[in-house]
Order: C-alpha cells, then sequence, then structure tokens
C-alpha cells in the first residue's frame, strides 16, 4: 500500500470509509467474484499470497471491470487497485529512476490511465501483468520517444534483426507492436544470462549499421573470439525463443 498520502491519497482514510459504506457489497451486487470479500482486509487476504495467482487475477479482473471507462468507472475502484498494486510501482519506478525526478507520479499517472481503458473484454486474465506490460511500454514511449534505450544497459536497440524475427515467429500472428525492450528485460528476469543479451544487443546494432566486420569489431570489443560470440549469440536467441511464448501471453 501507499502510506504517502501524496500519492494517490491517504490509504488508511480509503480503506476505513469502504468498510463503513460497505462498498465492497455494493460492488460484489454488479461482480460475482467479489461475493466473498465484504471488507478491505478480506481484499488484502486474497493479496497476501501469490501476487499473480489465479485468485488475485480473478480479484483484480473484477475491480479493474468496475474502474474501467467502459465499465463501472467507480473512483474508489481505481484507488484501491493502484494501492493494490504499489509493490509494481515501486518496482517500476526503480528501474526507471534515471528518466525522470518524479518517477513515482509518472508511473502512478500511467497506471491509472491503463486501469481506465484496460481492454478488460478482449484481456479477461494476467491482468497485474498486462497492467505492467502496457505502463511499462507507455512510460518509455513517453520519456524516450526518440530512442529506445534501455534504461539498465544504456545500448540502443534495434527493432530489426533475429531477436523480433524470432518474437514474431512465435506468436499466432505478426505482430508489429513487439516492445524489444521490454522483451529482454523480461528474458533476464526469467534466467536469461544479461551478459548474453548485451553482447546480443551490440551485435544487432553493429549489424543493422551493415558494418563490414562488424561480428569481429564486437567480439573484440568484449575480449572474445569470433567463435565465442556466435556460441553466446546462439545460446541466447535460443533462450530468448523459449521465453518468447510467456512473454507473449503475458502482453497478449
Amino acid at each position: 500500500m501507499f502510506y504517502d498520502p501524496t500519492i494517490v491519497g491517504s490509504w488508511p482514510a480509503l480503506a476505513a470509509r469502504l468498510d463503513a459504506d460497505a462498498v465492497l457489497t455494493r460492488w460484489a451486487d454488479a461482480e460475482p467474484d467479489l461475493a466473498e470479500l465484504t471488507t478491505v482486509a478480506e481484499v488484502l487476504a486474497v493479496w497476501s499470497g501469490d501476487a499473480e495467482s489465479d485468485r488475485t487475477d480473478v480479484v483484480l479482473a473484477a475491480l479493474v471491470r468496475l474502474a474501467a471507462v467502459d465499465g463501472g468507472r467507480d473512483d474508489d475502484a481505481l484507488l484501491l487497485i493502484l494501492h493494490l498494486l504499489s509493490g509494481l510501482v515501486w518496482t517500476m519506478a526503480a528501474q526507471l529512476r534515471n528518466l525522470s525526478p518524479d518517477i513515482v507520479a509518472v508511473v502512478v499517472g500511467e497506471l491509472a490511465c491503463q486501469v481506465r481503458r484496460y481492454p478488460w473484454q478482449r484481456r479477461p486474465r494476467a491482468v497485474a501483468a498486462n497492467l505492467r506490460a502496457e505502463t511499462r511500454r507507455m512510460v518509455l514511449r513517453e520519456l524516450r520517444p526518440r530512442s529506445r534505450r534501455h534504461p539498465e544497459w544504456g545500448e540502443l536497440l534495434t527493432v530489426d534483426g533475429d531477436v523480433t524475427r524470432l518474437v514474431r515467429a512465435t506468436a499466432d500472428d505478426e505482430r508489429e507492436d513487439v516492445n524489444v525492450a521490454d522483451l529482454l528485460q523480461w528474458a533476464v528476469g526469467s534466467g536469461v544470462d544479461s551478459g548474453d543479451v548485451a553482447l546480443l544487443v551490440a551485435t544487432e546494432r553493429a549489424r543493422a549499421r551493415r558494418e563490414r566486420g562488424a561480428d569481429q569489431r564486437v567480439a573484440a570489443a568484449h575480449g572474445i573470439t569470433t567463435r565465442t560470440l556466435y556460441r553466446r549469440r546462439r545460446r541466447t536467441l535460443t533462450a530468448l525463443r523459449d521465453v518468447a511464448p510467456q512473454y507473449l501471453g503475458a502482453v497478449a
């Protein structure tokens, strides 16, 4: 929860008001998935385990339908969601802290926009993962509109080359909106070696510029042989191909 009232208001005051006005009971009339939750404490109990469990996903989806502009357009539901997803905000703000001195406010504002316009009819599941991916994508678009620089690596990412092709080949249709930076961060978080990914990015950059002897120069810059570069490159592409279906499922 946000305990700083300057972010999205006072959490204790919101929780007390929702309970005093029996808001959860009223919401349950419109959203049967909330039927067993009559107090804010009971909602928090759902969040006490895995934040992306099936039960949590069902409850979050119901709250999003209440908050969305094409749903209930309920302001209290939006505030509750923002507090419940405070961990998502803090993690993303830490990752993108170099982009803005007010990064927490930027992330919270974009997350609120994503909740309001969430396509709940097309994406009824993996709600937290979808909100995370879209919020990050839009924050990066807003703060770095002229580049695709990854905040951690500082490498200029190209949307051409084997990385994008393998993702599109994994999807059911050709996705022109694949966010390569987000995929690569997802891959590193899923266990793909960050050094191998950085090496792949450097290789793709050089190849995109059609430099002669690009692979040899990248290998020399990393203190490895060209043979080692090709071996690590193949290993990384294989690893990315393995995690691509999970990534696409989360942002579908």
